[in-house]
């Protein structure tokens, strides 16, 4: 939640109203292009997948050399609850 896809927004929504759900055994890629954002962000899941625990973190990095709003921090460790 909370990127901007630009272009893309029907890719994400709930099946059978903004795309066809995806079915068992198949995949599905998501190619989007991510400007001028960072940050820590989610991607779950619809239907009744979200129950299964299918989800997980986006992590938007600042680009190579680019400084951080605050102290750089020596190690990340995701945490996701």
């Amino acid at each position: 939640h909370g990127i901007r896809q630009i272009r893309s927004g029907w890719a994400d929504g709930p099946g059978y109203i903004t795309q066809c759900p995806i079915q068992t055994g198949q995949s599905y890629v998501y190619n989007f292009t991510i400007k001028g954002q960072r940050g820590t962000l989610w991607w779950h899941a619809h239907i009744s997948w979200l129950r299964a625990t299918v989800y997980g973190p986006i992590f938007i990095y600042p680009k190579k050399h680019a400084s951080y709003p605050f102290p750089k921090p020596q190690q990340e460790v995701p945490i996701l609850l």
